[in-house]
């Protein structure tokens, strides 16, 4: 073991002050679900350990107070004794020399016992009233099998700071959390009031060099399996246990588990002959102890037989792992076969421990036959004691039971759904009883502290189960057990935490497709960064919020029941009341806004008027939903009061209205009565102000309109050039379209001056459709993106996916293929976030048809085989022939003519179901040019 010190100032570790926080208002937005949770396919983890891992990423720190010797869980430890009292001597904070003691062990023997020192030499200090700063414990889990997962100084801070009773937010940078925790380790020293940190399975100096204590006073114990060079320390190296001490731990131990036994005194050599083939280790030397007190029939001579035969067919091994697993098998053959059955099943928990409920849902058994299970598993010594209720694996006990649960081929997936919904119904009741202070309808918490002792408690399990659920396409699980955990940063101010949490069940709910879920992702978000001080992230996180009501809105109005539909709308409300508490005047219009596109929504669903936005509101609703252009406009008076600007423009506006000739099949290349129109149109524009007021938005409604009108007028004549022929269409494309244009961005601009971008979408897609139609796919593209601007800042991820979907095909026509899949890829992630499958399939269409023209066939294969099944599950029968002809060609390219001809067949077929003639006769013809038959 070895000691360091730091700097002996501890004003040293001062910094910079905090930056000021606020703590908002506890608004909640409240969550309901439609419906049961979907259970998942099984998960079924094999021999893999890799399955703790998924997001969210980076490794957990659990950090534990070191509780005294009487109040520890009890277990032998004897033949250290020289060891301790180094120890010991090093923790005694009136020893002025030096603080930290780094155990390491021989040639970085596993299972020599260097935590059991470690936490008996804490527990005997904590027990003499060394440390009334206190005294923790962290397992930095150095030798974990991916390097990724070991434990840093970065992932200490906080969880560290916690345990050590901060009072206050922490701070949301790395940085700061390092100033905070070192600043609170000074105040303690100038108190004088140590602290003890024992940091478990160190494997380098990076894990531990930023946790050093600054001052002498503190002390730091260090477990590796290595020496490690750390400066100042005073290390001591543990080799194996003497013949005397092994056979001490032997006695004493089975005295501890079988009192009276005297097995070990009636058989002295073979006592010494078990001991030797354990390698005198700790660990190998405790289950072999507990195999003797399982067995009163056992001599410790018949043991040391069965241990040598186990060991001859481990000669692979050297000699300190041959005598751990040689004990290890021994140990498990003795056990009932439900107790072999949960010790191989222990490994599927997530987390670090075990709690006896967990582990009875993990054997799906009553939580007394379970306590009862666990318990002989710890007789045993393949299981230790955690706490109370609490249990844990030593490392290598857990590979081998991994190891285990591949060979038996266990049914893990089933044992891991029930686990994994155990924590997502805890963490659910943890959430409802922190939200409420009092206890749910079927109460597993009576009271806040007893929601957040279990939180504490089962945090790295909590986390753990996250990354599972998440690993396993579990979106909705991990989002369930997330809302807990946030719960508890959000009760604690701890924002860092928060914010983290935050984001990261926007991720899950986005893949969960959870509307109201990421709503009250994005609300944590905004209330994390605004309790940190942190303003200006604050109102964008209120931004993105109030943004995203859109699409909360969209689905009251799609929803079946009337109930849900009135919850999404309450829902709606209330996020976009937290956005305005913080957003103010600044986005006046677009709060404006929402709560008239939810006053639309209500009054088109029949709700009572406790939703309608207070002043004039707009008669028509919501985007092309309720048809804002559908009632017919008077043709010779306006609405406005006389000698009033809105009253001069609506007359400019009819003007251009009424001056536009009829759509004729060839445009000139001028037209002076249509250049009239135009600058009608543009005096009509020009009287509507830049600045309105939400309120008086509504006046100048009517020379929108009109404007609009004028534009579709004007856009009439693409139908009649094609109608007319090739020799019409071309002038139409050449000279018709850039006056339409000009048509088109006047009347968006007027809606853009009112604040309308529905209304501006729908025309701009309107345009877009009509470039595509007439081929001047290059306008499309412009136009089709400017739909996506619009589509994005109003929060519509399904027309943001639709408009790039349209430029991928305008790219795909134009044979840029490679544009054709970047933007299709982008459409098919938010539209499948958006839940419009049909649409999605579109999208991957186009990457099959690109991929196709690239020659890369196995790519187009594998697009069109999705494509295809998901305009199936939709229903989208246009969709699902235009992916089966893409099918057909990417399957001929790849050597599949018979699958190509059955795909070509299918869309035949499905063309003439649809009845749409258009889509017959093109589907006809792209088969003519393949050479597929029609019959």
């Amino acid at each position: 073991m070895g000691v360091s010190e730091g700097a002996e100032d501890p004003s040293h570790s001062a910094a910079p002050g905090m930056m000021s926080t606020v703590h908002p208002p506890r608004v909640r937005l409240e969550a309901f679900a439609a419906g049961g949770r979907a259970m998942q396919a099984a998960r079924d983890l094999y021999v893999s350990e890799t399955h703790h891992h998924g997001r969210p990423a980076g490794p957990l720190a659990v950090v534990e107070p070191v509780l005294p010797t009487d109040e520890a869980a009890a277990e032998v430890f004897v033949g250290r004794s020289a060891e301790t009292r180094d120890v010991l001597a090093v923790l005694d904070p009136t020893h002025g020399a030096t603080g930290m003691v780094v155990a390491s062990s021989v040639a970085g023997l596993a299972g020599i016992g260097k935590t059991a020192l470690a936490r008996s030499c804490a527990a005997e200090a904590v027990a003499r009233g060394w440390y009334a700063g206190g005294a923790v414990f962290v397992d930095l889990d150095g030798y974990a099998p991916d390097p990724t997962d070991q434990v840093m100084p970065e992932h200490v801070f906080a969880p560290m700071l916690h345990a050590l009773g901060h009072q206050g937010p922490l701070d949301a940078s790395v940085a700061g959390q390092a100033a905070q925790y070192h600043r609170l380790l000074a105040e303690r020293a100038a108190e004088r009031r140590p602290v003890l940190l024992v940091l478990d399975n160190a494997s380098s100096s990076a894990q531990i060099a930023d946790l050093m204590p600054r001052s002498r006073m503190h002390r730091t114990l260090i477990t590796s399996r290595h020496t490690l060079a750390t400066r100042g320390s005073r290390t001591l190296e543990l080799g194996t246990l003497t013949p005397v001490g092994a056979r001490a731990l032997v006695e004493e131990q089975l005295v501890f588990l079988s009192p009276d036994d005297n097995r070990t005194r009636l058989d002295v050599q073979g006592t010494e002959r078990l001991c030797h083939l354990c390698g005198h280790l700790p660990l190998a030397l405790h289950i072999a102890t507990a195999l003797l007190a399982r067995d009163p029939d056992l001599t410790p001579g018949a043991l040391a037989d069965e241990l040598a035969r186990a060991q001859h067919r481990l000669d692979v091994l050297d000699d300190g792992e041959r005598a751990v697993r040689a004990a290890f098998e021994l140990s498990y053959r003795r056990l009932a076969p439900d107790q072999a059955l949960l010790f191989r099943l222990m490994p599927l928990n997530p987390g670090p421990h075990i709690a006896t409920d967990a582990a009875a849902r993990l054997i799906d058994r009553a939580e007394d036959e379970a306590a009862r299970l666990i318990r002989e598993l710890a007789r045993a010594h393949v299981v230790e004691r955690a706490g109370t209720g609490v249990w844990r694996q030593h490392d290598l006990m857990r590979a081998y039971a991994i190891e285990l649960l591949g060979r038996e081929r266990d049914a893990q997936g089933e044992a891991s759904n029930r686990l994994i919904e155990h924590y997502i119904a805890m963490a659910a009741a943890a959430l409802s009883t922190l939200n409420t202070g009092t206890a749910t309808a079927s109460p597993a918490f009576r009271t806040a502290e007893e929601a957040l002792a279990w939180c504490d408690r089962e945090q790295s399990n909590l986390q753990a189960a996250i990354s599972m659920a998440a690993t396993f396409g579990d979106g909705d699980g991990a989002l369930r057990i997330q809302e807990a955990l946030i719960a508890v940063y959000a009760h604690r101010h701890q924002t860092a935490e928060w914010e983290a949490a935050a984001r990261s069940a926007v991720l899950f709910a986005r893949e969960a497709k959870d509307h109201p879920g990421r709503s009250r992702a994005l609300h944590e978000l905004m209330l994390a960064l605004e309790s940190a001080g942190r303003r200006e992230e604050a109102l964008a996180a209120a931004e993105d919020l109030l943004r995203f009501q859109y699409m909360i809105i969209m689905a009251a109005l799609q929803a079946k029941r009337i109930g849900e539909c009135r919850q999404l709308l309450e829902h709606a409300r209330a996020a976009v009341a937290e956005s305005q508490r913080l957003l103010g005047e600044d986005k006046r219009r677009f709060v404006h806004m929402r709560r008239e596109d939810i006053a639309r929504v209500a009054n088109a669903r029949g709700l009572d008027e406790s939703f309608q936005e207070p002043g004039p509101r707009p008669a028509r609703g919501l985007d092309e939903i309720l048809q804002e252009y559908g009632a017919p406009l008077r043709a010779d008076a306006s609405t406005a009061p006389p000698g009033s600007p809105q009253a001069e423009a609506a007359a400019w506006a009819r003007k251009a209205l009424t001056r536009l000739p009829p759509a004729r099949p060839q445009a000139s290349d001028f037209d002076p009565v249509a250049a009239d129109a135009r600058k009608a149109a543009q005096r009509a524009l020009a009287l509507i102000p830049e600045d309105l007021a939400p309120e008086e938005a509504e006046n100048w409604r009517e020379v929108c309109e009109l404007l609009a009108r004028y534009a579709a007028k004007r856009l009439a004549g693409g139908a009649t050039a094609r109608s007319a022929g090739r020799f019409a269409e071309v002038p139409w494309t050449g000279r018709g379209l850039p006056q339409v244009a000009t048509a088109y961005d006047i009347a968006v601009r007027a809606y853009e001056r009112i604040g309308e971008p529905a209304a501006q979408a729908r025309l701009l897609t309107d345009f877009a459709r009509e470039c595509f139609q007439s081929g001047d796919y290059t306008r499309a593209i412009r136009y089709q993106g400017q739909v996506a601007d619009v589509a994005m800042a109003i929060g519509d991820e399904a027309g943001h996916g639709e408009a790039l979907s349209a430029i991928a095909h305008a790219h795909l026509l134009l044979k840029n293929h490679e544009k054709a899949v970047r933007f299709a890829e982008r459409a098919l992630t938010l539209l499948t976030y958006a839940n419009r499958p049909g649409a999605a399939s579109r999208a991957l269409t186009t990457v099959a048809n690109a991929r196709h023209g690239q020659n890369r066939h196995a790519e187009a294969l594998s697009a069109a085989l999705n494509a295809e099944a998901l305009a199936r599950s939709a229903n989208d029968l246009p969709g699902h022939v235009a992916a089966l002809l893409v099918l057909g060609l990417a399957q001929r390219a790849t050597g599949s003519a018979e699958d190509a001809s059955r795909s070509w067949r299918a869309a035949l077929l499905t063309s003439r179901r649809v009845g749409d003639p258009y889509l017959t006769r093109e589907t006809a013809a792209f088969l003519t040019s393949v050479g597929h038959p029609l019959t």
